[in-house]
């Protein structure tokens, strides 16, 4: 209380000390206010700063070595990946890559290696301070080229975009993919 009525007279006082005061206050909120807006505009994303994934995939695609297994709601497996997906993603963005997939890397990753390809029914949010745009789903890659790294590229109607975010972790999704066998130990 001694606080708030202290700022409370420095506000409304004609001292040139509260002056001062009043001036630094106001200069700190509009710096605040400032770096709100400017992460809000280049996110577009009034709730970039949030942590948070709640959206489940409909469909899960498993590509190992060439060979693709399909997962739908229902089926054996389907619950426990689609959940650590959403924990993973829960977690947030750490940050962004600056990278993205050639038509090389793609099918290298639907060929070659052990990659997770998630797909939701609706356009998704990552909360972050950069754009991630509105994807319909996510290539997790698990074995090979960009796996040293919890990176998720995003995209929509098969196309998926450079600059892909860098989880906090993708510690869940590969406990669980080791645990059903689809990822080797």
């Amino acid at each position: 209380m001694f606080i708030l009525n202290k700022i409370k007279s420095a506000i409304f006082s004609k001292d040139p000390v509260a002056n001062l005061i009043k001036f630094l206050i106001i200069f700190v909120v509009l710096i605040f206010i400032t770096i709100f807006m400017s992460n809000a505009s280049t996110a577009q994303d009034w709730e970039w700063y949030k942590n948070g994934f709640t959206d489940r995939p409909n469909r899960l695609l498993i590509h190992k070595d060439g060979q693709q297994t399909v997962l739908l709601p229902g089926q054996p497996d389907f619950d426990e990946i689609a959940d650590a997906v959403t924990a993973s993603l829960n977690e947030g963005v750490h940050t962004q890559s600056g990278t993205g997939l050639s038509e090389v890397s793609l099918d290298e990753a639907y060929n070659r290696y052990t990659t997770l390809e998630v797909f939701f029914a609706q356009p998704v949010k990552l909360h972050t301070w950069f754009f991630t745009g509105h994807p319909t789903q996510m290539l997790f890659p698990l074995t090979g080229r960009h796996s040293d790294w919890p990176i998720v590229f995003l995209g929509e109607e098969g196309v998926y975009r450079s600059n892909a975010p860098v989880l906090k972790t993708k510690d869940p999704l590969v406990t669980v993919l080791k645990k059903l066998g689809y990822l080797d130990s």
